[in-house]
């Protein structure tokens, strides 16, 4: 075997940093976990580190991967589990050096990734860093009164600076991209699809899927899944239903938005319409996105929307939020509909005229299944391994 050959095949030693990492499926943990299974089945070896909590107070395995844990604080508003660690450079140093880590990826620009970044470039270790967050996903729950847009702004110049100290920029669409087209310094800039799993996401029956939550509710089915909080903007699809026939809207997901959106289902008298089905399991989520027949996601703050695009690989039209911050517009084309964000009667119109033709609705569902095809996730991860390469010289 060439030299090169061998520099090819040699497999890495990759510190992730994400808080939490844990069993809460927020999109950027469910990413994370997705991209570090395919890479441990390339061969490559992860670590994590990442914040201690109730749940997961010492160092432990999470799926398998070595997980670092650190002192932490509860991050407000996030249900109880989501917690920033605030780890020393001394230990961040020992773990990097004893795992002999080649790659230092961060995932989540928290208090963690600041430190561990610090100590990285003072150790020569390549860094990358994922674009993963929005201040609309911290601030959104504030008045603006207290401070929102001022929040808005500061924590954009915090990502500015640390994203600055890398070595490269990963953004999971051109509208993240386009977010940070400020930044100055000669590091790489990659787009990279979040992805998706043909081979888990896929057309399969499950017509009664939802019969399991409410055998009584009758019509069409609309369908969200997500979390529960206020840029996703849930009440905006609960209002629409006052202004649908023959349709029924299922919501899936957790959030300390619930119940709130469950007393205002009530209050609008749309409870005999809507079915809250909780938190549900990555195979159940599959079976919904296949028995419904139309995919909803009233978000204004997605930097690509993953749930998206697993509904258009089970092959399902998509009705989307015309937000300014929202990346997942550009999945619709011919496909589904846009909609006026936080405009409920708009919405409503555009699931009554999806509804309307059989025809063309099955004709968006294909042209949701085609377009999936070009976010493989198989191939978002080969991008993403190639980068390490380059960046390490290897290739």
């Amino acid at each position: 075997m060439s030299g090169e050959s061998e520099k090819i095949q040699k497999k890495l030693n990759i510190a992730m940093v994400c808080d939490p990492i844990s069993e809460y499926k927020a999109g950027v943990l469910v990413s994370t976990l997705r991209f570090a299974e395919r890479l441990r089945n390339r061969g490559h070896k992860i670590i994590f580190i990442a914040a201690r909590s109730p749940q997961n107070p010492k160092d432990d395995y999470l799926d398998g991967f070595k997980v670092y844990r650190f002192a932490s604080i509860l991050l407000p508003k996030s249900e109880g589990r989501w917690y920033l660690s605030f780890p020393t450079a001394n230990k961040i140093t020992k773990i990097l050096q004893e795992e002999k880590i080649n790659i230092l990826h961060i995932l989540s620009p928290m208090p963690a990734a600041a430190v561990s970044i610090k100590v990285a470039n003072a150790l020569g270790i390549k860094i990358v860093v994922h674009s993963h967050v929005q201040p609309e996903n911290i601030f959104m729950h504030m008045p603006e009164w207290a401070g929102r847009e001022l929040c808005n702004r500061i924590f954009y110049k915090y990502l500015f600076w640390l994203y600055k100290k890398s070595h490269a920029i990963i953004y999971p669409s051109e509208f993240a991209k386009k977010m940070f087209s400020g930044i100055a310094g000669d590091m790489e800039h990659v787009v990279l699809s979040n992805g998706v799993d043909a081979g888990e996401f896929k057309k399969t029956y499950a017509d009664n899927f939802f019969e399991k939550f409410n055998p009584a509710a009758e019509g069409k089915k609309i369908f969200y899944v997500g979390r529960l909080h206020p840029e996703k903007c849930v009440d905006t699809l609960i209002k629409s239903a006052g202004y649908i026939s023959d349709a029924h809207i299922y919501i899936a997901g957790f959030g300390h938005q619930e119940n709130k959106l469950k007393k205002l289902t009530v209050q609008l008298g749309l409870d005999k319409k809507i079915t809250f089905l909780g938190q549900i399991s990555e195979e159940d989520k599959i079976k919904a996105y296949n028995a419904c027949d139309i995919f909803v996601s009233p978000s204004v703050a997605e930097l690509e929307g993953m749930t998206i695009l697993e509904a258009m690989a089970c092959g399902k039209p998509i009705i989307v939020a015309d937000s300014k911050n929202n990346a997942a517009v550009f999945f619709v084309d011919q496909n589904g509909f846009l909609f006026k964000s936080c405009d409920h009667k708009d919405l409503a119109q555009k699931i009554t005229a999806a509804l309307a033709d059989p025809n063309k609705l099955n004709e968006m569902g294909e042209s949701s299944f085609q377009k999936s095809k070009h976010y493989d996730i198989n191939r978002s991860v080969s991008r993403l391994e190639n980068l390490y390469y380059s960046l390490l010289n290897e290739r």
